[in-house]
C-alpha cells in the first residue's frame, strides 16, 4: 500500500451488520457484491502468514477455505470435542490416518488446526498479535471512491507448508489448453447473451485475446458454433440454446485460474532465472537427470511429486536443495529413486557402500525394509521441527541487523535465502563478463541488492525542441529484460557481412558471441541435413553415392538434380532461385566455411580465447 505526498487520509467507523440478518442466506446471499468481502465492517478478523517464501498455490480475491480443528481421540472411550475459537471441530479415531497423509502427524489428545480447500491443505499455528498492531484497510469502489478503516487483529495464524491436493499443469498440458477453450466458449456465451440478435462478430471474440488472431479463433468457434453466411456473423447452433449463468461459469472454476496462474508463475521464474522454454513438463526419471534445481522445483513437477508420494508410487528426497525452509523444517518435494535412492540426513553414498554395512545388508546396496523406516523417521523428524518452529512465540531482536555494516548486507542475504533462491541457474554459470556485466555489476553471479540501472530518454517537447529525462529502474527482472530486449534490437539490426571489431570490449564481445551463436546454428543445420541424406540412402559416410552405382541399394532413378553450382552457398545441385534450398537472407544464406573464415578473418590478432562450437 502506497500513500501520495501530504495526502489527507480519514478513518471512517465500520459499518455494523447485525448478524441475525445474516442468518438463512447463502453464500451469495451473505456477499452479494464486493463491497461485502471488504474488512470495513464488523466481521471476524484473521489474518493468515504464510511461511513459505514462494507458496506453491496461492487463492484469489473473494475466494473461500476453511479451518478445520482435527483432534484425535485418545482411546475409543474418549468424548471430548474441544471448541477452538474459530473453525470446525473433526474427531479423529486412534487409528484413523492423519489428514496430512504421510507427511503429518496427530498424537492422541492432540487438536491439529488446517486451512482447507480444494487446492490444497495446510497446517496453523496460533499465535497472539501485538497490542500495537492494527491492519489498515483501503475499499475504493467506483461511485465513493477510496473509504479508510482502522482494524484490530483478532486472530492471528501461521500458515505451514502447503500439501497440494491437486496437481499444477504444465505448461503445454492438456488442461491448459482445455482450460483456454472452455474461456473462449464463456466470453462467446456472454457476448451472445449480450447481442439482441444473438449473433456476434469473430472480432469482438479476438477483442478479448489479444495473442491470437480472428483465424485462429474462427477454427475454435466451429466447434460450438455455426457460422451465418448471410450476416457474416456467427450464431448457435440449431437446436441448440445459450447456456445460462450458472452453467457458463461451471466451465472454468475459480481453482482452475488458480492453477493456471500458479502454472504461470512457475515459468516465468525459469526465464527470468535464465531457463529456455524446451520441454519444462516431461515425465520420466531420465528427463529430471539434466535439470537444475530450479527445474526440478517448478510446481508441475512438486505437486505431482508429492500427489505419487501419497500415493505410494515414489519417494521424495524430504531434504536438501529442494527444503522452501532452507533449515530442515519443510519438506522437499522432489522426487527420487525408490530402489535405494534417499538418503537420510547426513547420509552419503560412500557410507551407503561401506564394507560393514554390505555385509549387514547381504551384499545388496540398500534394504527396503531400512530405507522405509528411515524415510519415515525422517518425516517425523521434519514434521516436528516445522510444528516446533512455527509454534515458538519467541522474539528474535533485529539489533545485530541494524548495527551491521553495508559491506556484510550482502552475506546477510545469501544466509537467509532458500536454497530455491540462491540455486545456480545457467545466468549465473555462464560467462562471468556477460551482456548484462557492463551496466550491472555481479547482476548474474551474485547478490542483486541495490543494483540499479539508470536509463536516459529524450523527449520532445511542445516546441519542437528535444530534452533528456533519466528514468531510474530497480526492479531486477525489469533490468534483465530490458537489458535482453536491448541486445535483441541491436543485433537484429547487425549485418553479418559488415562486422568489424570496434575497439569497444563489450561491443566486440556481442558480436563474437553473435557469429559464435549462428555459426553453430549452421553446423546444426549441416548436421540434420547430412542426417536426413543419410536416411533417405543418399549418403555413405561423408561420399555421395550415385543411384546406378553397384555399392548403393536404392534402385536406379531418373535425376532430376542439376549440376550446376549455386551463386549463393556455393552447393551443388540447385541455383539460387531455388526458395526450397537456399534461403534468399544473406544471413541464413552464408555456406558454414564461407563464415568460418569470416568468424577467424575479422578477431585475428585479437585477444579473444574461442572455442569451436
Amino acid at each position: 500500500m502506497s500513500f501520495h505526498k501530504n495526502e489527507k487520509i480519514l478513518f471512517n467507523r465500520p459499518r455494523h451488520v447485525k448478524r441475525k440478518h445474516l442468518k438463512g442466506k447463502d453464500t451469495f446471499g451473505v456477499y452479494g457484491n464486493t463491497q461485502d468481502l471488504s474488512l470495513g465492517d464488523n466481521s471476524s478478523v484473521l489474518l493468515l502468514e504464510y511461511s513459505e517464501e514462494f507458496p506453491t498455490i496461492m487463492s484469489n480475491f473473494g475466494m473461500g477455505s476453511r479451518i478445520i480443528n482435527y483432534y484425535r481421540r485418545k482411546n475409543a472411550e474418549d468424548s471430548a470435542r474441544p471448541k477452538m475459537e474459530i473453525g470446525e471441530t473433526n474427531l479423529l479415531m486412534p487409528q484413523d490416518k492423519s489428514p496430512f497423509s504421510i507427511f503429518g502427524h496427530i498424537d492422541p489428545g492432540e487438536t491439529s488446526p488446517a486451512l482447507y480447500n480444494g487446492m490444497y491443505k495446510a497446517p496453523l499455528f496460533t499465535h497472539e498479535a501485538n497490542n500495537n498492531d492494527f491492519i489498515v484497510v483501503r475499499n475504493t469502489t467506483g461511485v465513493n471512491g477510496p473509504s479508510w478503516y482502522l482494524r484490530h487483529i483478532e486472530h492471528l495464524r501461521v500458515v505451514g507448508q502447503e500439501f497440494p491436493s491437486i496437481d499444477v499443469p504444465g505448461p503445454h498440458s492438456r488442461k491448459v489448453t482445455t482450460a483456454a477453450k472452455n474461456r473462449l466458449k464463456m466470453i462467446s456465451y456472454r457476448l451472445l447473451q449480450k447481442s439482441r440478435t444473438h449473433k456476434i462478430k469473430v472480432s469482438a471474440v479476438t477483442a478479448h485475446f489479444t495473442d491470437s488472431t480472428d483465424m485462429q479463433n474462427r477454427q475454435k468457434m466451429k466447434e460450438f458454433m455455426q457460422f451465418d453466411k448471410t450476416g457474416k456473423e456467427w450464431e448457435m447452433r440449431s437446436g441448440e440454446a445459450i447456456p445460462d449463468e450458472e452453467s457458463i461459469r461451471s466451465m472454468v472454476k475459480p481453482e482452475d485460474v488458480c492453477l493456471l496462474e500458479s502454472m504461470q508463475v512457475g515459468q516465468q521464474h525459469l526465464q527470468d532465472a535464465g531457463f529456455g522454454q524446451g520441454d519444462d513438463d516431461a515425465e520420466g526419471d531420465a528427463a529430471n537427470q539434466g535439470r537444475g534445481t530450479e527445474q526440478l522445483l517448478a510446481p508441475w513437477f512438486t505437486t505431482r511429486n508429492f500427489l505419487n508420494a501419497v500415493q505410494g508410487k515414489a519417494m521424495l528426497e524430504l531434504h536438501g536443495e529442494g527444503d522452501p525452509s532452507g533449515r530442515g523444517e519443510a519438506f522437499s518435494f522432489i522426487k527420487t529413486s525408490m530402489k535405494g535412492g534417499f538418503k537420510a540426513m547426513g547420509e552419503s553414498v560412500e557410507d551407503r557402500l561401506d564394507a560393514k554395512k554390505m555385509k549387514e545388508l547381504g551384499g545388496h546396496s540398500y534394504n527396503v525394509a531400512r530405507q522405509q523406516r528411515s524415510y519415515e523417521e525422517s518425516i517425523r523428524r521434519i514434521w516436528d521441527a516445522q510444528k516446533q518452529s512455527l509454534s515458538s512465540v519467541q522474539e528474535h531482536s533485529d539489533t545485530d541487523k541494524d548495527d551491521m555494516d553495508l559491506d556484510d548486507e550482502e552475506d546477510l542475504q545469501a544466509e537467509i535465502q532458500t536454497p530455491r533462491s540462491d540455486a545456480e541457474t545457467p545466468a549465473s554459470s555462464r560467462r562471468k563478463d556477460d551482456e548484462t556485466m557492463s551496466q550491472l555489476s555481479k547482476y548474474s553471479s551474485g547478490s542483486q541488492a541495490g543494483k540499479i540501472l539508470k536509463i536516459t530518454r529524450k523527449h520532445l517537447n511542445p516546441d519542437g525542441s528535444f530534452s533528456e529525462k533519466q528514468e531510474t529502474v530497480k526492479g531486477p527482472r525489469v533490468i534483465r529484460q530490458y537489458l535482453k530486449r536491448r541486445k535483441e534490437r541491436h543485433l537484429a539490426q547487425v549485418n553479418l557481412n559488415e562486422i568489424k571489431p570496434t575497439g569497444d570490449a563489450e561491443q566486440d564481445r556481442i558480436h563474437q558471441q553473435f557469429l559464435i551463436d549462428e555459426l553453430a546454428r549452421l553446423e546444426r543445420n549441416k548436421d540434420r541435413r547430412l542426417a536426413r541424406d543419410k536416411q533417405k540412402g543418399l549418403r555413405h559416410g561423408d561420399v555421395v553415392i550415385s543411384p546406378g552405382s553397384p555399392s548403393s541399394t536404392v534402385p536406379p532413378a531418373k535425376s532430376t538434380g542439376t549440376q550446376r553450382k549455386c551463386a549463393n552457398c556455393g552447393q551443388q545441385g540447385h541455383i539460387k532461385t531455388n526458395k526450397k534450398c537456399c534461403a534468399p537472407q544473406p544471413l541464413l544464406s552464408l555456406h558454414v566455411d564461407r563464415l568460418d573464415a569470416l568468424f577467424f578473418h575479422i578477431f585475428a590478432g585479437k585477444d579473444y580465447y574461442l572455442t569451436r562450437c
